[in-house]
C-alpha cells in the first residue's frame, strides 16, 4: 500500500513482447495444494479456500522473489505466475494484443553518472561532499542520460533560511525579508519548538508544512535554485541514511535539487556561521533569523538519470453471463508489486539490502483476486456483468499501474460500474476496514447483502487510511465508485518482517469471500450505482 515510490530495459521489454507464458519452476507441494483447493472449489464454488490462498502468498512472498520490486526480474516472475493462475482458473486474457499483460514504463530509481560534485566554500575554506557518503539527493530533476549533467550550478550565493517554513496562521515565515531568487538555500531539518506542547506551530504534532515536498515547493516558489538540508541541532544524532543511496539510488523530483548534507562535514561551516546559536534562539522565541551568508558559494554538478523500466499489469476477464449487461464491467484489483530490498520506500531504510517480502502488502490481496476469480468462473451464472481481474504493478511508486489501466481500460471507463480493491487483507483478526462507500452510498445495501450471503463474521470498520490511498484512487478520480478492503497497518508494514507466517489465512478467506459477494451483488443490480449520490 502507498502512504504519502534490474536488468536492462531491453531485457524487460523482450519479456513483455512474448506471446506465451514462460514456465516457472514450482515446488511440488504448491502444485498439489492448488489442485486440492481446486477440487474443493468445484464442489463448493462460492468458497475461498484458506489453504489455497496461503500457497499463493507463500510463493509471492518467498525470498525467491526478493520483495517484487518494480523493474526487477522477480516482479516479472510474479507477473508470469499470476497470469498462469488466471489462465488455469479459466479467465480470458484481457491485456494488450489479446495477451495477459498490459505493459507500461515507470521510473525505478536513478542511474548515477561518474562526476557528481557538491562543494560549499566561504572565506578561503571549501568543504567537499561525497555522494552516498556525506550527501545524497532527496529530490533530483534527473535527465535521460547519466553521462550528461542533469544539473550544473556554479558559484551560487548561499542564504540561510532557518527551517524553511512559512506558516501565516502562526505569524512565522523564514523567508520574510530575504531574497533567495537564483540562490542556494540552506535550512535545518524538522521545525522549531517541535518538543513544546504549547508551541504555536501545532504543539508537538507534525505540520504538513514541515514535509520535504512542502519545504521544497516553498523554496522553489521563492526562486531558489537548490535546497540544502542539514540536521537541526536539537537532534543529537544525524541519522539520515547517506550510505543507502549507493545500493539503492533513488529520489523524488520536486523541481529543484534538494540535498541532505551530513552534519559532520558541514559542522565547520555551521560553526563559522553560528547557525546552531541561531537555531536555539529561534526555538526559544519563534522569531526567524534568516540571512545571506556573506562570501559563501555553492557548486553543484549532478549526473543523475531516470532509471526507466517496463513493468506489467496482469489482466484477466470473465465475460458476463448476460449478453445485454456483459458490456458493463466490475474491476476487481490488487497490486502485486512491493518494495524489493527496501531502501527509500522502506520504513526501515537502514535495513536496505534485506528482502521485504510483502506477504500482507500485497501478496494477500493478489492471492485473494486469484481465488475470487476461480470461484467466479465456477459459478459464472451469478455474474451477469463482466468481471475484470487486474493485478497492478507500480502501486508502490505512485499508483502507476491503476493510472495506466484507467487510461487504457479493457472495458471503457464509462461502462465500468465499480471497482473493488484489495490491499493488505492478510491480517484481519476478526475485522476489515471497508472504505469508499461515500463515493456511492447506494452500495451500502449491496454490502449488507454481501455480508449476509457470505455469512461473514467480520466486524466492518470505517477507520482505516480511507478511500483513495491505494489503486482505488485512480478509479475514484474517474468518478467510478471504488471500494477498498484493508485489514490494517501493523509493525511489519514496509519492513522485512512482513512474512507469510503472520498471515491470518481464515481471515483473508473471509475478506475475499465478502468482496466476491459484493461483486456478485453489484453484477446483479438492475441499475448501476451512481457516483457521489445519497441513498
Amino acid at each position: 500500500m502507498l502512504v504519502d515510490r534490474s536488468g536492462g530495459l531491453a531485457g524487460v521489454g523482450s519479456i513483455v513482447m512474448r506471446s506465451s507464458l514462460r514456465p516457472i519452476a514450482r515446488s511440488h507441494y504448491l502444485v498439489l495444494a492448488l489442485a486440492a483447493a481446486c477440487s474443493v472449489l468445484v464442489a463448493a464454488p462460492a468458497a475461498i479456500a484458506p489453504d489455497s490462498l496461503l500457497q499463493h502468498i507463500k510463493y509471492l512472498s518467498s525470498d525467491e522473489l526478493k520483495g517484487r520490486g518494480n523493474g526487477s526480474a522477480e516482479l516479472e516472475s510474479a507477473g508470469e505466475y499470476i497470469a498462469e493462475q488466471f489462465q488455469a482458473v479459466g479467465l480470458e486474457p484481457g491485456g494488450s494484443d489479446k495477451e495477459w499483460f498490459q505493459p507500461f514504463q515507470l521510473n525505478a530509481g536513478l542511474m548515477v553518472g561518474a562526476q557528481n560534485k557538491l562543494s560549499i566554500g566561504t572565506k578561503g575554506r571549501t568543504v567537499n561532499f561525497e555522494l552516498g557518503v556525506s550527501y545524497y539527493p532527496l529530490s533530483a530533476p534527473a535527465s535521460e542520460d547519466p553521462s550528461k549533467p542533469s544539473t550544473e550550478l556554479r558559484d551560487l550565493p548561499l542564504v540561510f533560511a532557518g527551517y524553511g517554513l512559512a506558516i501565516p496562521d502562526a505569524g512565522y515565515d523564514d523567508y520574510r525579508g530575504i531574497d533567495v531568487k537564483d540562490k542556494a538555500v540552506l535550512i535545518f531539518s524538522h521545525e522549531p519548538q517541535e518538543q513544546n506542547a504549547n508551541s504555536q506551530l501545532n504543539g508537538t504534532r507534525p505540520m504538513p508544512q514541515t514535509t520535504l515536498s512542502a519545504k521544497a515547493a516553498l523554496a522553489r516558489s521563492k526562486g531558489a535554485r537548490i535546497l540544502l538540508v542539514v540536521s537541526d541541532p536539537t537532534h543529537r544524532v544525524d541519522d539520515a541514511p547517506y550510505a543507502l543511496f549507493g545500493p539503492d539510488p533513488d529520489a523524488e523530483d520536486h523541481g529543484i535539487p534538494v540535498l541532505r548534507i551530513r552534519r559532520t562535514e558541514a559542522q565547520p561551516l555551521v560553526t563559522a556561521w553560528q547557525l546552531e546559536a541561531m537555531a536555539r534562539q529561534i526555538d526559544a522565541d519563534l522569531v526567524p533569523r534568516s540571512r545571506e551568508l556573506t562570501d559563501a558559494k555553492v557548486d553543484y554538478v549532478e549526473y543523475l538519470a531516470k532509471n526507466r523500466r517496463v513493468v506489467r499489469n496482469v489482466v484477466g476477464v470473465l465475460p458476463g453471463s448476460d449478453p445485454t449487461r456483459a458490456k458493463e464491467a466490475i474491476v476487481i484489483g490488487a497490486h502485486y508489486d512491493h518494495v524489493g530490498l527496501g531502501g527509500r520506500l522502506s520504513v526501515t531504510p537502514d535495513r536496505a539490502g534485506e528482502i521485504h517480502n510483502g506477504a500482507d502488502d500485497n501478496a494477500s490481496g493478489t492471492a485473494s483476486i486469484i481465488e475470487m476469480a476461480r470461484a467466479a468462473v465456477a459459478d459464472r451464472g451469478r455474474f451477469p456483468r463482466t468481471l475484470i481481474f487486474v493485478a497492478f504493478a507500480g502501486e508502490e511508486r505512485g499508483l502507476l499501474g491503476s493510472a495506466h489501466y484507467v487510461n487504457a481500460p479493457r472495458v471503457p471507463v464509462e461502462n465500468t460500474v465499480a471497482m473493488l480493491n484489495l490491499d493488505m487483507v492478510g491480517r484481519a483478526n476478526g475485522s476489515v476496514d471497508v472504505s469508499g462507500l461515500e463515493s456511492a452510498p447506494s452500495i451500502e445495501s449491496d454490502l449488507k447483502t454481501a455480508i449476509k450471503a457470505s455469512s461473514s463474521p467480520l466486524k466492518i470498520k470505517r477507520e482505516g487510511p480511507g478511500a483513495g490511498r491505494s489503486d482505488d484512487f485512480n478509479f475514484l478520480e474517474r468518478r467510478i465508485p471504488a471500494i477498498n478492503f484493508f485489514t490494517g497497518f501493523h509493525n511489519d508494514y514496509h519492513r522485512p518482517g512482513d512474512d507469510w507466517q503472520k498471515i491470518d489465512t481464515a481471515g483473508t478467506s473471509q475478506v475475499a469471500s465478502l468482496a466476491l459477494e459484493l461483486a456478485a451483488s453489484l453484477a446483479n443490480r438492475t441499475t448501476r450505482p451512481e457516483f457521489g449520490t445519497t441513498r
